[in-house]
């Protein structure tokens, strides 16, 4: 025999209460009265044997034991333990971050849906087990196989909501194996995603869909972030915002997009959105390292609150470190460098070519009429005249003082290498042949005639920006700002590498990382930004959206960011019953006397009660 509520047998010791006043006996009293007339006819009609009383009293006693027993053994639901189950239950609850979603009274989809389950749960039989799992991103068992109502209960009411992404092809899998636990299960999937097709199971399981979607949806949200460099400016930043209306909006609507940055409202901006339409901002992010962004979307009637804030944290902005390797290196070129580190833009090392390569990798390497013997893979390159061929680079050398030409011909002018560069007044001296064959990822820049002088383009999974001219040698190209704003572009350009260029770590909410110590939060809860510390050891869920700095000065955002969390769905009307889909569990007791343990419980009960009074009023038991 099993039992459903075990922690009632406890209530046994109150067996000790009948016991103890049975073995207490009073002392008899002798009392004078006026006659004994009235007692002698009392003893005539009751007179029996002193065994008889004895055995009258071990009968009240037995009874009043029994039914204190009965009454314990009732509230513990015992069942047989050869009782067969009447099936397994899984229930699947969706708790990813659109199950925050509110109607007009305020209430969440988690918990109308957690009601509903409740309520049907009310009509299943106790001897069913139940399974409990949370899905969202991925699945997470909760109760596994538990005949005891009141923890389910207690699991279904204690589920929250989670900013994070439902996917429901990573909780297929765990649901059928929890189903295969019992034979006859069935899966209950609780969710406000639109089900599949009817009749659709998992393997043999049948699936009923409780959808709790919103009958109306209004909602406005972020569905990309980005904080980055701007393009070949690397000292400056700005935010790349997408905000997207869900296709279920019953008409456009008007959403205001504020940007804060240390606390003061730095941007203001109002968007048109029609339903199911996004728009993309690039908004200029200003503010010192460490300095919290925080935006916000606001729309009227807006239902689910998740996907309406963001936080980020700025990055450190240091200048670009570059390893410069020459022999012979030109003048120009180096007045070019010197002018980029005054700015503050470069950090430039000149290195020594016989200690190739160095112990720490810098952001791109620039080589000037040299090259190593081994060609460096995964940092980006500037070469400035190479002397051979090697890796990518095929060359040709010329003769002495190379070849003059008095014209360029621009054959990529949107090239970011090129940018606001003029070369309509150019004469450059060229120093070498560079040939662009197939397969080599690079493309002709600047070509006089037939001969290529700058190309660019990403060879062996790096970036790579060759200049094959001289120069000093070139009678314009000195003495115009384009030489200077050539070399700083290739740099940028270079090391725009997400590779190569420090920044923010983003991640996706519901995604692990491994954090240590004691972490300073900013992050949106759905309704408001909150600050605040966390100490977190090992690995660790993303669980928040917003920004976060450990004790290393590392920093990192977690975004929501979901294009399928925001596109609300509105709820459909799913029949009650389709075609290899059960409804609901209504499993009858297969013939034992399984679930009816209580109810004969009861019913003894109440026998006793019947008998114990009879005796005492009718048989003078006491």
């Amino acid at each position: 025999m099993r039992f459903l509520a075990p922690w009632f047998l406890h209530l046994a010791w109150l067996l000790v209460i009948p016991v103890a006043l049975y073995l207490y006996r009073r002392q008899a009293r002798r009392v004078q009265v006026s006659t004994l007339l009235f007692f002698r006819v009392l003893a005539r009609e009751h007179q029996e044997s002193a065994a008889l009383r004895r055995l009258k009293r071990w009968l009240s006693l037995l009874l009043t034991l029994l039914i204190l027993l009965a009454l314990i053994l009732a509230l513990a639901r015992p069942i047989w333990s050869g009782t067969q189950s009447d099936g397994g239950l899984v229930l699947v609850v969706d708790r990813s971050a659109s199950m925050a979603a509110r109607d007009k009274s305020g209430t969440a989809r988690l918990g109308a849906g957690v009601a509903e389950l409740l309520d049907r749960l009310s009509g299943v039989p106790e001897t069913v087990a139940v399974s409990v799992i949370a899905a969202d991103m991925k699945a997470e068992v909760l109760l596994a196989r538990s005949l005891n109502r009141r923890e389910v209960l207690r699991v279904l009411k204690a589920l929250e909501t989670k900013p994070v992404e439902g996917n429901h092809e990573a909780v297929w899998p765990v649901a059928r194996r929890m189903g295969q636990l019992e034979a006859g299960s069935q899966v209950w999937w609780m969710t406000d995603t639109k089900p599949p097709v009817s009749g659709v199971g998992i393997g043999d399981l049948p699936v009923v869909w409780v959808d709790v979607g919103l009958e109306v949806v209004t909602n406005v949200g972020v569905t990309a972030f980005q904080v980055r460099a701007m393009p070949l400016e690397r000292e400056r930043l700005e935010g790349f915002l997408q905000v997207s209306a869900a296709a279920g909006n019953p008409v456009g609507v008007t959403s205001k997009v504020e940007v804060t940055g240390g606390g003061r409202l730095a941007h203001l901006r109002e968007l048109e959105l029609a339903p199911g339409k996004s728009v993309a901002l690039s908004l200029p992010v200003e503010g010192g390292q460490g300095q919290v962004v925080q935006v916000q979307v606001t729309t009227e009637g807006d239902c689910l609150g998740w996907d309406d804030g963001v936080v980020a944290r700025l990055p450190a902005l240091r200048p670009l470190r570059v390893a410069w390797y020459a022999e012979q290196a030109d003048p120009f070129t180096e007045l070019a460098f010197e002018a980029l580190v005054e700015a503050g833009r470069v950090e430039m090392i000149r290195g020594d070519v016989g200690a190739f390569p160095p112990p720490d990798a810098p952001d791109v390497y620039v080589f000037e009429n040299w090259l190593p013997q081994v060609w460096p893979g995964g940092q980006p390159l500037l070469v400035l005249r190479p002397p051979n061929s090697l890796g990518p680079l095929s060359i040709k050398g010329l003769p002495a003082g190379g070849v003059p030409h008095s014209s360029l011909r621009v054959t990529a002018p949107e090239h970011p290498v090129l940018h606001r560069v003029t070369a309509s007044k150019l004469a450059v001296t060229q120093s070498c042949e560079l040939a662009l064959g197939l397969g080599l990822g690079l493309e002709a820049l600047w070509m006089a005639g037939d001969a290529v002088l700058l190309a660019a383009g990403e060879a062996q999974g790096q970036r790579l920006v060759v200049g094959a001219f001289t120069p000093a040698r070139s009678e314009q190209l000195t003495l115009l700002p384009a030489f200077p704003l050539v070399l700083g572009n290739a740099l940028f350009w270079c090391a725009e590498n997400p590779g190569s260029r420090p920044g923010l770590e983003m991640v996706r909410t519901g995604e692990m990382r491994e954090i240590q110590g004691q972490i300073d939060w900013s992050w949106w809860d759905g309704a408001q930004f909150q600050t605040g510390l966390q100490t977190l050891t090992g690995w660790t869920e993303m669980e928040r959206v917003g920004a976060w700095v450990d004790n290393e000065g590392r920093t990192g955002l977690s975004l929501l960011a979901s294009a399928k969390e925001t596109d609300l769905p509105v709820r459909i009307s799913v029949p009650a019953k389709t075609e290899g889909v059960a409804t609901i569990v209504e499993a009858q007791p297969s013939g034992g006397l399984g679930w009816t343990v209580v109810r004969w419980l009861l019913a003894g009960l109440l026998v006793l009660l019947l008998v114990e009074s009879y005796l005492f009023h009718r048989r003078a038991v006491y």
